[in-house]
C-alpha cells in the first residue's frame, strides 16, 4: 500500500515511536510488512503535524522538504539550558530583557541566516549523533548552516515591568530550522538567556494541524487514514497527464518532449501516479519512480 497519513504527535514520544506504532497498525491491518517513515522530525517534547507516508510515498521525501513549516512556540527568558529547551538543565541565567528590544531584534531572523544546531540534536558529528556525543559528556562543535525563515509574529507575551518573561511566536521557516537555536540566538541578540518551552507545529508539507489525526485513531483504523500519494504531491508541485507512449520512454530511461515550463511535475497516467519529472528546455524525464 502506498500513501500517506497525516498524524497530530502527541508529547512526549519521538517521531520514530509514531512510524513504528503506524507500522505495525498498517501491516497488521493488510497482511504484509510494510515500508514506513516521518517526514520532518519533531523531538519527543514537541507536538503537532508530522507526515507518516507509507510504500512509495517514502520517496516523496526529499521533494517535501522544500516546503515550509509552520510552529507555535513558547521562548522563556532569563537562563539557558543544555538542550535548549524544558527538559535540560539550567546551565546559566541571566536578566530579563526588554520587550521592547525584543521586538526589535526578533525581526532580524527573517530572511536567510545561519545558525548553528543544538548539541542535543541527532546532527551526525563524524558519524555518531550529537546527542549522544553530549550524553557522554564530549566537547565537540557544530558547524553552522544556513537557514530560511519565512516569517516570525509575536502572538503573545508575558510582562513583568516592561521585561519579557516569556514570549509566544509563530515562525514560518525551511526545512532543517531548530526553533530551540532560534530561541537561543534572539536571546543572545537581546543581551539575555532564553529556552524553548513548548513547540507546536502547526502546518507541515501543506497540512495544518486541524486536518491530522490522533495517533490512536489511525491505529484502530488505518486503512481509512491513509491518503493517495497524489493528495501529498499535489501540495508540493503541479501534477500532469502523460499518454501511453510517453510513458514508455520514461520508464525507459528517455526522455520526451514537453510544452511546460521548466521545473518538477508529477506525472500520471489513466489517474495512476508513476513519475516525479524534471522539466528543462521542454524536455522531461524522470528523476523519481513512483511506481513498484
Amino acid at each position: 500500500m502506498n500513501g500517506f497519513a497525516v498524524i497530530n504527535k502527541p508529547s512526549g514520544i519521538s517521531s520514530s515511536d509514531v512510524v513504528i506504532k503506524c507500522r505495525n497498525a498498517l501491516s497488521g491491518t493488510i497482511g504484509e510488512k510494510i515500508k514506513c517513515g516521518h517526514m520532518g522530525t519533531l523531538d519527543p517534547m514537541a507536538s503537532g503535524v508530522l507526515i507518516v507516508a507509507f510504500g512509495n510515498a517514502t520517496r516523496l521525501f526529499d521533494y517535501l522538504l522544500e516546503k515550509t513549516k509552520t510552529y507555535r512556540a513558547v521562548f522563556v527568558f532569563g537562563e539557558e539550558r543544555d538542550t535548549l529547551d524544558a527538559e535540560g538543565v539550567v546551565t546559566s541565567s541571566a536578566a530579563l530583557p526588554e520587550y521592547k528590544k525584543l521586538a526589535k531584534v526578533i525581526p532580524q531572523f527573517i530572511g536567510t541566516t545561519s545558525q548553528i544546531p543544538p548539541k542535543y540534536s541527532a546532527v551526525k558529528i563524524n558519524g555518531r549523533k550529537a546527542y549522544d556525543l553530549a550524553r557522554a559528556g564530549k566537547d565537540f562543535d557544530i558547524k553552522a548552516k544556513e537557514i530560511y525563515i519565512k516569517d516570525i509574529k509575536i502572538l503573545d507575551k508575558t510582562l513583568i515591568d516592561n521585561k519579557c518573561e516569556s514570549i509566544e511566536l509563530l515562525v514560518e521557516c525551511g526545512g532543517g530550522t531548530y526553533i530551540r537555536s532560534l530561541c537561543r540566538d534572539i536571546a543572545y541578540k537581546a543581551d539575555t538567556l532564553g529556552y524553548m518551552a513548548s513547540l507546536v507545529r502547526t502546518e507541515c508539507g501543506g497540512y495544518n494541524i486541524d486536518e491530522a489525526i490522533n495517533i490512536q485513531d489511525f491505529v484502530d483504523s488505518p486503512v481509512q487514514f491513509v491518503r493517495p500519494c497524489e493528495q501529498l504531491l499535489a501540495k508540493i508541485m503541479p501534477i500532469v497527464d502523460i499518454d501511453g507512449n510517453q510513458y514508455k520512454k520514461i520508464r525507459n530511461g528517455q526522455t520526451v518532449e514537453v510544452k511546460l515550463a521548466d521545473g518538477l511535475y508529477g506525472a500520471k497516467l489513466q489517474d495512476k501516479l508513476c513519475f516525479i519529472l524534471k522539466v528543462q528546455d521542454n524536455t522531461a524525464k524522470s528523476v523519481c519512480y513512483l511506481e513498484d
